[in-house]
């Protein structure tokens, strides 16, 4: 019931066409219920009178009456199926916005595969069953009390024994219901899985095919695709059970119909019209009695689906705005953490203690192993996460009593793992910005060193680059997204540029946007790159969740300490490129100085 309580709040939205339908299927009703009437009285005509002109009349009669419930039933239909969709749009956008809005902890406990199964496939359940089912359902109830009550008009001692007989169909069916709801749910489960399964291995196609896994990939579909085909398999078995047994009660009911009825009509206490309409009536009776069993069957699984899909909606997010949250208009970029402290599970910490001071315009580096959590100290500052305790300052104010938006709107951000959208370049560039002009677009690209590559491809700008940007180069992908970055143009930068190998040019380039895109900014960089390392205004090595050591280059170099040591062992990896890098520069700089001189 909670969850009926909740759709109905959908559902009042749209009464007046909940209300037009349901005048149109009493219509549709009445006509059902007096068509056999009028066939009753066809035969009365023919057997008893013999009257040619009544038989006209009659026939006329019906073959109006089948007309108009064509009309009304084709207007019915429209209205339902266009109230049912409107209520599934509604709860689809919500169910939408809702994931949009979720703290990044939502998507660490609930995969792709669900999510994507519960705003698509189960709203899409919730649709079916408020169109031709929930229709049905308002149709069958009048037409049982109609034709009950018609029925009992003709013979009630026939009727009872009738009714009986036919509500085994309704018992079947809800027997039936109860057994295939938990089916359905788990198949639901199952085919999410399948989803996210899928879903994953087309995104990682290339890497799958270089390292060879392809037969490794398919057994692990295999899995939840086995499961999947199990439960729909049971399913089958249950419908293979109990679907026959209603053509089974029918048969039956209209044996004992046609020998009590026709013991009546030989001992004359009914015509044979009046065995018609009834038979006609306990046919009619037997189609509620099984459509009340399949809305049953309908009505499970949509109510499996719904729960899913309004356990999104109803989800608050963890981290959110507080009722007087202040809007964070202009900033210089100061940036505090006092003892900050963070786990993604409160009794096991990931931050500890953490203390640290960012100057406006300032460039802190960030470095240490794997699990260190310099990942976690910039998830922190752009509030994906909240602390555990302590607090994290921007300009004196806690970024817990700042607007979501306004505090991320003063944040640029690019990461390592950057993420292109199957769009065109431009709309990649002001992805954060879509109001900017062409102009502003263009001069992103060509301070993020993107303008050049980008016009040799076939449509410039309004080039389409594949899904996640595959159609490009990592490098052509970093200059985009550090363009993107550019056009927000953020007080505050977080930049994730630990790349893996690239070629000098790709390197050279990438360093020259990087400078355009540092400069006059507070920037927090994740870096392995010396040039980058050796040019920031501060380090901080981090480990095992603390900072170990903080400092300018020159100062941690000579206390030959972590910061010591790692460097030694980036140095040596990125020897070669940087002294390309370095050689490219000095000649690109000569190149300058001659035309100059030239001129």
């Amino acid at each position: 019931m909670a969850f009926l309580s909740k759709l109905f709040k959908y559902i009042i939205r749209r009464w007046y066409l909940l209300a037009i339908t349901t005048v149109l299927i009493v219509i549709s009703t009445y006509i059902n219920i007096y068509i056999p009437q009028l066939g009753g009285q066809v035969i009365k005509n023919i057997i008893e009178i013999g009257d040619f002109n009544a038989l006209m009349w009659l026939v006329i009669q019906i073959i109006g009456f089948t007309g108009i419930l064509g009309v009304v039933s084709f207007i019915s239909r429209y209205v339902n199926g266009y109230f049912s969709q409107k209520i599934v749009y509604e709860i689809r956008n919500d169910a939408f916005r809702s994931i949009q809005r979720q703290s990044l902890g939502f998507f660490d406990r609930i995969n792709t595969g669900q999510l994507m199964s519960r705003a698509t496939t189960d709203t899409e359940r919730i649709g079916r069953f408020l169109g031709f089912q929930f229709r049905m359902l308002v149709q069958t109830l009048l037409l049982l009390i109609g034709v009950v009550t018609s029925m009992i008009m003709i013979d009630w001692e026939l009727t009872v024994i009738s009714f009986l007989i036919v509500s085994l169909i309704l018992v079947n069916f809800s027997i039936f219901g109860k057994k295939i709801r938990p089916v359905i749910s788990k198949s639901r489960e199952y085919f999410a899985d399948i989803t996210s399964t899928l879903w994953e291995n087309i995104s990682g196609i290339r890497v799958v095919r270089a390292f060879a896994m392809e037969d490794y990939e398919r057994r692990k579909f295999q899995k939840p695709n086995n499961a999947y085909y199990e439960m729909m398999i049971k399913a089958t078995s249950l419908r293979a059970i109990f679907l026959p047994l209603t053509g089974l009660i029918g048969g039956f009911v209209m044996v004992i119909v046609y020998w009590l009825g026709g013991m009546r009509v030989i001992e004359g206490r009914i015509g044979i019209d009046t065995l018609y309409v009834f038979s006609s009536y306990v046919s009619m009776l037997m189609r509620p009695m099984g459509m009340i069993g399949m809305i049953w069957t309908g009505y499970q699984r949509m109510a499996a689906a719904g729960e899913r899909v309004f356990q999104i909606i109803e989800t608050e997010p963890e981290v959110k705005d507080k009722p007087n949250a202040i809007e964070l208009k202009n900033i210089k970029g100061h940036i505090k953490f006092e003892n900050v402290y963070f786990g993604y599970e409160k009794d096991k910490p990931i931050l500890k203690n953490i203390n640290l001071e960012i100057k406006p315009g300032e460039t802190v580096a960030l470095l240490g192993p794997t699990g260190s959590g310099k990942s976690t100290l910039i998830r922190l500052l752009m509030r994906f996460y909240d602390v555990t305790s302590g607090r994290i300052l921007v300009d004196g104010h806690d970024i817990r009593d700042v607007k979501l938006k306004s505090l991320r709107r003063h944040i640029g951000i690019v990461s390592q793992e950057i993420f292109l959208f199957n769009r065109t370049v431009k709309e990649n560039i002001s992805f954060g910005k879509p109001d900017a002009s062409m102009d502003d677009v263009i001069r992103a690209a060509k301070i993020a060193q993107a303008h050049e590559f980008i016009t040799n491809f076939p449509n410039g700008y309004e080039t389409i680059i594949g899904e996640r940007g595959l159609n490009l180069s990592g490098g052509q992908r970093q200059r985009i997204a550090i363009a993107r970055a550019l056009l927000l143009d953020p007080k505050i930068l977080i930049l994730d540029d630990s790349t893996s190998s690239v070629d000098v040019d790709t390197e050279y380039e990438i360093q020259k946007a990087l400078n355009a895109l540092l400069k006059n900014r507070t920037t927090l960089v994740i870096t392995q790159r010396i040039s980058t390392i050796r040019n920031a205004d501060k380090i901080i090595v981090m480990d095992n969740g603390e900072i170990i050591e903080e400092g300018d280059h020159e100062t941690l170099m000579a206390k030959k300490g972590a910061y010591y040591r790692l460097y030694q062992t980036l140095y040596e990896a990125q020897k070669e490129i940087l002294e390309a890098v370095d050689a490219r520069r000095k000649l690109q700089k000569a190149m300058v100085t001659e035309r100059d001189g030239g001129e």
